[in-house]
């Protein structure tokens, strides 16, 4: 699990001390977290095969379980490099959502969980929150239903970390996709205040692999709605089958948000043994399909399709969950063309992967013009 090894006697104070006196750090990280606190319901409808459902869970600063004590309201925030979208001034490495989900790519260890739940108290959260706003990071990516967190989390810490939210109907509407459930869940999401949403890269990827001409439509649907509401529309997916079958509709959303990573790990899927996403109806295709060790079947071809589109391109599990080290992802991953990166860190790591972070930034070699 443990990527850097932090220097674990400088404490969270002393480092924020130091930081202010030196050079902003600017950062990304790009693991996926492991389970986060909560667990799903067991009178929560099943969620689809080879969907690990998210957890809502209901942080608060100081609950119990927590440390006694008021939390310390954000008082500075940091500077890092930035881009745009649409309107929004977002920093390129985005915070991954992780933190407050319960996704958990953790292969077969089944300890991983447990132990995620142990560390990842409400008020950790709330501080790692805090901790990267602090050094410039100023986006979280998350689910819809973690949305509520964020905005505590700005009402209590006086924060102002903005969400770039994905859309996708409730789990037990996934397998009749209707555009009734997913406006709803468009507009139920507006009212909680975001600052952009994108169709849910799952959700996308099963609408494109039922083969329907109309199920493609729906993404097109809700992009233009989103659209109209006044917020930058993005398109989600982890297959690359997405975004080429919504090119063939004319579908253009106004930035992607697509997996992206290098398959130099010792536990990648040979490239042999790796299946293409099925547009014919058969059970869906994805990491589960992998022992949940490979998150981008294609980076070439993904390159290649990014790198004449005009809209920017948010790339997620750039670390393959936190198997590829942050300096060698990065550098992947921006080098080849990603605007953002959308990675989860534990607080632990935030120092050291923001400082790779500015360091990669820095000494970019790219090919595709920033596209933000």
């Amino acid at each position: 699990m443990k990527r850097t090894e932090p220097n674990r006697r400088v404490s969270r104070r002393q480092f924020l001390h130091r930081s202010a006196g030196g050079v902003a750090l600017a950062g990304v990280a790009g693991i996926a977290l492991p389970a986060a606190v909560g667990a799903a319901k067991e009178t929560d409808p099943p969620a689809p095969d080879g969907v690990t459902r998210p957890t809502k869970v209901q942080a608060r600063a100081g609950s119990a379980g927590d440390q006694p004590g008021a939390a310390s309201p954000l008082t500075q925030r940091g500077e890092m490099p930035a881009g745009k979208l649409g309107s929004l001034k977002l920093s390129r490495i985005l915070s991954g959502g992780n933190i407050l989900s319960g996704w958990c790519h953790s292969r077969d260890l089944l300890f991983v969980r447990t132990l995620a739940q142990a560390y990842l108290t409400p008020r950790r959260q709330f501080d790692t929150l805090q901790l990267m706003e602090e050094l410039g990071i100023n986006a979280i990516v998350l689910d819809m239903i973690q949305l509520d967190i964020v905005k505590q989390y700005r009402k209590e810490r006086g924060a102002r970390m903005q969400t770039v939210v994905g859309i996708r109907p409730d789990w037990g509407d996934w397998s009749q996709p209707a555009w009734g459930p997913l406006k709803t869940e468009i507009q139920r999401t507006i009212d909680q205040g975001p600052e952009s949403l994108f169709v849910h890269g799952g959700y996308a990827d099963r609408l494109v692999q039922s083969g329907k001409s109309e199920a493609v439509e729906l993404i097109g649907k809700a992009i233009q709605f989103i659209r109209e509401q006044g917020y930058p529309a993005g398109l989600g997916s982890h297959a690359l089958e997405v975004p080429v079958a919504c090119d063939k509709q004319g579908i253009a959303p106004d930035y992607y948000f697509k997996t992206f990573h290098h398959d130099r790990y010792w536990s990648a899927t040979p490239r042999d043994r790796r299946k293409r996403f099925c547009v014919d109806g058969q059970k869906h295709l994805d990491h589960n399909e992998f022992h949940d060790n490979i998150f981008c079947i294609d980076p070439e071809e993904t390159i290649e399709f990014m790198r004449e589109k005009p809209q920017p391109w948010i790339a997620f599990k750039v670390l393959a969950a936190g198997t590829i080290p942050p300096a060698s992802g990065f550098q992947y991953a921006f080098d080849n063309g990603a605007d953002f990166l959308a990675v989860g860190m534990f607080d632990f790591e935030v120092a050291d992967d923001l400082k790779i972070a500015r360091e990669v930034l820095q000494n970019t070699r790219r090919e595709r013009p920033w596209r933000s």
